[in-house]
């Protein structure tokens, strides 16, 4: 058998090899495919990366590519009959004297994370019963069980050696790793691909427990749930939940009779699609209204001043779109990246001084604007009481009307006088620090050129401890005192009725919402990691012509109808999605050609996922937008989750867009008008300009 050794290893070596000729067969037909069309094609970010001259010497590279294959497959022997009675596995399709046997079909099922669908896990057998006990009993049940563990030893797959670093959202969450890859494993609850990319996108799980799945001690994907269903099955806590449309206008409609500060937030990059229309009116006359602007580090710098640009526009949008009397309510408008923790700690400050805590707060928006990671925010900061930080409390009714799903709610801290003094200490001392960290951070910019020093950070924490004021004051008694393991989302058991709550005022994470103008439904799992920035937006600009058409990725596209021979226009979008310039009388057939492949990328996978994606459909109106001069962009337009087009000129233009079913597209005012000023130089013989600048503060 020592002797067969080496012919094994050839065997699998040549069975290596003709997978790898399989492999570039298929590119050959996708290189064949791409030879009969690319003299329609103008530009290509994805054949721009691969081969930058590809509009003469990619026919070139085509033909020498086909030529070695078919060298390869003539050079392939067959293997020695002999071998058939040493292996376990003969390959049958690598034997000349054998007909290759066609593998079943493997049915793949279409994963839509945020798609509507109603998926309960609590009426199955496997759930633990619930013990009956007051609220006090439950509370000391829960610590006690938790002075010994985290919330994640409640799978197999963790490892108790993990080191945290002593992070409270880490002890919470655990840590993502957006460089992983996404199982094809979905959830046994809510049917998501499970993955740990993003806490953002449904089917997470911590990167400390699906990696453990794929080592040999470790407890394969297919046994476990998502975080978030894991949490409704153990704890009953509702990290992210959603409504009907239909639902959605009763559950605003019920704050009307309650004295309540609504925070409105809106994704930026998403901007006005992730504002449900009519949400303000709906919310009431007296209401007070704080519009909260997530995401802001996604958004690239194009001047000194773009931030109060970005909040006029923000500002502008919203009160042109709700009545005048409720337009008074609007207290203020901030923006915020409840991922890096830029301006939260402004926005605590601003709540204290416009609300203190005369009623509830409530966390309200659409789906994917960032409202549980606001909450998190604020649960981890001087917003939320001190003894509650550990206990959080768990809703046993719904407040919404017509839904029966529990939501998450803190008690908020009185910000009495001693107490804001000793946190504006603290915040001045911060202040300093970051003030150092942004010379440091410039220079680092100015030397690398990399966007990560331009990216806005900011730090959350708190100015009091449990037993803080009580070593200070003799005041505020903490009633209990829980293990520094036991903080965050996953903690029960606030007795309301304890003479510390009684009287206490709460914030609210309400539930989300599919705005009418979002695409993100209408894709899979791996397609939203692709869709959704992650990084600050690179802004790329391109020259457009008339009668050319420009293509993000395959969500959405936009024509050039009429205006002047030639003018410019920004793109701003994921830096993974391709962007795609032809002549609009090639494009219908261009698309139908190359969807699903590299062209275009999203969407992506099988024909059958390609027969459940509507094609694009043009908007109703023709766009036309008012230029003011060559270096300054006039208009901004939106084309719904794909990202905005940016139009620079001096004269009056018109644009047909189109995205699937025709939903997201809107014309705003310009958000960045200097960005145009960041393209590097024109790319020869292309439409497209290098984006290598980028925006130096002095």
């Amino acid at each position: 058998m020592q002797l067969f050794k080496p012919a094994i290893r050839n065997i699998i070596y040549r069975q290596f090899c003709l997978s790898k000729i399989l492999k570039q067969t298929h590119e050959a037909t996708f290189d064949k495919l791409l030879e009969a069309h690319i003299d329609k094609i103008l530009y290509n970010t994805h054949l721009y990366r691969t081969n930058p001259k590809f509009n003469f010497w990619r026919r070139v590279e085509l033909k020498k590519r086909e030529k070695q294959n078919r060298e390869q497959l003539q050079s392939v022997q067959p293997l020695p009959r002999v071998l058939r009675y040493f292996y376990d596995d003969p390959l049958p399709h690598v034997c000349k004297e054998t007909k290759p046997e066609q593998p079943e079909k493997e049915h793949i099922q279409t994963h839509f994370p945020f798609a509507n669908q109603t998926i309960s896990i609590s009426d199955g057998e496997d759930v633990a019963p619930t013990i009956e006990m007051d609220a006090a009993d439950r509370t000391k049940h829960e610590i006690e069980r938790r002075q010994h563990s985290l919330w994640m030893h409640d799978y197999e797959n963790y490892e108790d050696d993990a080191d945290f670093e002593g992070s409270d959202w880490t002890i919470n969450y655990g840590t993502p790793d957006p460089r992983s890859s996404i199982s094809r494993i979905p959830c046994g609850g809510c049917g998501a691909l499970l993955h740990c990319k993003d806490t953002a996108i449904p089917g997470y799980l911590p990167s400390e427990i699906f990696k453990n799945a794929a080592k040999r001690e470790g407890v394969d994907l297919k046994a476990l749930i998502c975080q978030r269903c894991h949490f409704l099955k153990y704890y009953n806590l509702a990290l992210q939940v959603r409504v009907t449309s239909d639902d959605y206008i009763k559950v605003l409609e019920s704050l009307k009779t309650k004295r309540a500060l609504i925070l409105l937030t809106v994704d930026l990059f998403d901007f006005p699609c992730s504002l449900w229309p009519g949400i303000v009116d709906v919310l009431g006359q007296k209401q007070p209204i704080v519009i909260v602007g997530n995401k802001v580090d996604l958004i690239p710098r194009d001047s000194p001043s773009y931030l109060d640009r970005i909040k006029s526009v923000v500002s502008s949008t919203v009160r042109e779109t709700v009545s005048e009397r409720v337009a008074r309510n609007v207290k203020h408008v901030t923006l915020i990246s409840a991922k890096t923790g830029w301006g939260v700690e402004e926005l605590i400050t601003k709540l204290h001084n416009i609300w203190n805590t005369r009623g509830d707060v409530y966390v309200v928006g659409c789906t994917n604007v960032g409202k549980s990671s606001l909450f998190n925010c604020l649960l981890q900061s001087d917003f939320c009481k001190v003894q509650a930080v550990d206990l959080i409390q768990r809703a046993t009714t719904s407040v919404w009307p017509g839904t029966t799903m529990n939501m998450l709610k803190f008690p908020i801290l009185r910000p009495s006088g001693w107490r804001m003094f000793v946190r504006m200490k603290r915040l001045q001392a911060l202040n300093k620090i970051r003030a150092e960290e942004n010379k440091l951070n410039v220079m680092r910019l100015k030397e690398t050129r990399e966007m990560k020093y331009a990216t806005l950070v900011g730090h959350i924490d708190r100015t009091f401890r449990p037993g803080f004021e009580n070593a200070e004051t003799g005041s505020d008694v903490v009633p209990m005192m829980a293990h520094p393991n036991t903080s965050g989302g996953v903690c029960t058991g606030i007795n309301e009725n304890d003479p510390v709550y009684v009287a206490s005022k709460w914030c609210y994470d309400t539930p989300g919402v599919e705005h009418p103008e979002q695409i993100i439904h209408l894709l899979t799992t791996e397609e939203l990691t692709l869709a959704l920035p992650r990084d600050p937006i690179q802004p790329k600009t391109f020259s457009i012509r008339l009668g050319q058409t420009v293509f993000i990725a395959g969500l959405a596209r936009l024509d050039y109808c009429s205006g002047p021979h030639s003018i410019k226009i920004t793109v701003f979008c994921s830096e993974l999605l391709p962007i795609t310039m032809c002549y609009t009388e090639d494009a219908s057939s261009l698309y139908e050609t190359f969807l699903g492949s590299e062209i275009f990328l999203v969407p992506k996978g099988s024909p059958e996922r390609l027969s459940k994606w509507p094609n694009l459909k043009q908007g109703e109106l023709l766009l036309h937008l008012q230029g003011v001069n060559e270096d300054t962009s006039c208009g901004d337009i939106v084309l719904s989750n794909a990202g905005w087009i940016s139009v620079t000129c001096a004269s009056q233009v018109a644009f047909k867009a189109w995205t699937p079913e025709g939903r997201g597209i809107y014309v705003r005012k310009c958000l960045l008008p200097f960005a145009v000023a960041l393209r590097g130089k024109k790319i020869h013989h292309s439409p497209a300009y290098a984006s290598d600048k980028c925006f130096l503060p002095k």
